[in-house]
């Protein structure tokens, strides 16, 4: 019978569904109730949350919602291949150490900090820098390592002063890894959905236009991360021996050797992305008007750009004669995440084709075509909210079409539309109160050296110095910007 638990309660899930939106005044209460079983699935994590978004096309076809067409043409949108070509350039990172490379480098040079204080803030701005072209969870999962190793070599310090330093620095790693993901659209993965719901209402957004509305956010964030550890694990000012601290991280470049063949070839196909998914949107701003503006829009995608790239890195050879990525590993990627997206997308254009998404969005904000402040807050403290309890992909999922579905019913421009849902976005990238409330939270929970009421206390803090940070990023920054 244990065996079937989890099937029943899926189908007991689904069913209350159904039932409860029979009794619910909208114009389709099958839509309602398909969303309202996905967002069950989704926060109770009955079932993995791949397998969940995996159902929604499955549900949309199935009862009648979208075509198939529609349903499954959201798995292989261009989005989709931008998530697929980031993954592999990462798993190339991974493979070789290119990644961690990136990080020594930074730490060996001489600009590097001689107190307890300046160590915790240099590692947030290497954390913050990696997190915003490689996964959070890669960028907090290859620092957190050279942090206790940082540790360990610091038994000269007082017992108290140790545990403090110990506690603000994985705190560090953990939240500014977050932090950084914020910055560039292939960051987090909100910030793809976020462009493609928009593209869906036919609003465009470049690569470059998201790093000018959000790269300052995101900078704003990580000083404000600094000042509030610094107030919840105060430090005393300590001056170190600058050359022993220098000496750990050389030796730990040198361990690596020189650069590879490999690593280089890594290293510009890295590039060659940044230089394509950051020019057409330059060329955009500064000279609309020009043909190679049009010609770069239109052949040089972010999915195109991602997937080219690294789709070089399975022809280039080691030095060994080996390709630098064989498609055994280039296999390994996070295929669970793409699969959320992909679910994320199915429902929201079942939401907005049935008109569910305007229904559910009026009720739930309020525009009164007047003032954005109330709706603004309500929005970035309901995304905060969610991806304290759920993945921060299933969290925008659920909450941006709901927003544009609201906005729809109104007399408001594409600047709305993108002020409040690169706010939305944001606050689904937020959560940081519990170690389930993002992947570098649990692993820094998972060391052991981080107590769960460190973690509260700070996550609640930084939570809140969030909300207000977007809050006034989104009304007062973001329309000077747009």
């Amino acid at each position: 019978m244990k065996s079937y638990l989890t099937l029943l309660k899926v189908i007991a899930v689904i069913v209350l569904s159904f039932i409860i939106c029979q009794f619910i005044p909208v114009s389709s209460p099958t839509a309602l109730a398909v969303f309202l079983s996905i967002v069950i699935l989704w926060f109770t994590e009955m079932i993995p949350l791949p397998i969940t978004g995996l159902m929604v096309p499955c549900f949309c076809v199935g009862f009648g919602l979208l075509t198939t067409k529609e349903a499954f043409g959201a798995f292989g949108n261009q989005i989709i291949f931008l998530f697929i070509g980031s993954f592999i350039l990462a798993k190339a990172m991974e493979k070789h150490g290119w990644d961690k490379r990136m990080a020594y480098f930074f730490l060996t040079r001489n600009i590097g900090p001689t107190s307890l204080n300046g160590i915790v803030f240099f590692i947030g701005i290497i954390c913050w820098a990696l997190s915003m072209w490689i996964s959070n969870t890669a960028a907090c999962a290859i620092m957190v390592p050279i942090a206790l190793g940082l540790l360990r070599s610091m038994e000269d310090l007082e017992e108290q002063t140790k545990k403090s330093f110990q506690i603000k620095m994985l705190l560090t790693c953990a939240f500014a890894s977050s932090i950084g993901g914020v910055a560039t659209p292939v960051g987090s993965p909100p910030n793809m959905l976020a462009l493609q719901f928009l593209q869906q209402q036919n609003i465009d957004i470049t690569f470059f236009k998201w790093m000018i509305l959000a790269l300052p956010l995101s900078l704003a964030m990580l000083f404000a991360l600094i000042a509030i550890l610094n107030k919840v694990h105060p430090l005393k000012e300590q001056t170190l021996k600058l050359n022993d601290i220098n000496e750990l991280f050389k030796s730990k470049y040198e361990q690596l050797g020189p650069m590879k063949k490999a690593e280089r070839q890594i290293t510009f196909c890295f590039f060659l992305a940044v230089i394509f998914w950051i020019t057409p949107g330059l060329f955009k701003s500064l000279a609309p008007e020009l043909e190679i503006t049009s010609f770069l829009s239109a052949r040089f995608s972010m999915g195109m750009v991602a997937l080219f790239s690294a789709l070089i890195l399975f022809l280039l050879k080691d030095e060994e004669g080996n390709a630098n990525l064989s498609w055994t590993e280039g296999q390994q990627i996070d295929w669970g995440t793409i699969f959320i997206f992909g679910g994320g997308l199915c429902l929201g254009s079942m939401l907005d084709k049935t008109g569910i998404a305007a229904e559910i969005g009026r009720i739930l904000f309020q525009f009164d075509g007047q003032s954005l402040i109330l709706p603004t807050l309500i929005i970035i403290f309901t995304g905060i909210v969610l991806s304290e309890f759920s993945s921060n992909t299933a969290s925008a999922a659920l909450l941006i079409p709901l927003i544009l579905g609201a906005l729809e019913t109104g007399s408001f421009d594409d600047s709305v539309s993108i002020q409040l849902t690169v706010a939305a976005s944001l606050g689904a990238s937020f959560g940081f109160m519990l170690p389930v409330s993002t992947p570098p939270n649990a692993i820094i929970y998972g060391t052991g050296k981080v107590p769960l009421k460190s973690m509260v206390k700070t996550g609640i803090l930084f939570d809140f110095s969030g909300l207000l940070l977007i809050f006034l990023f989104s009304l007062l920054i973001f329309p000077l910007l747009l």
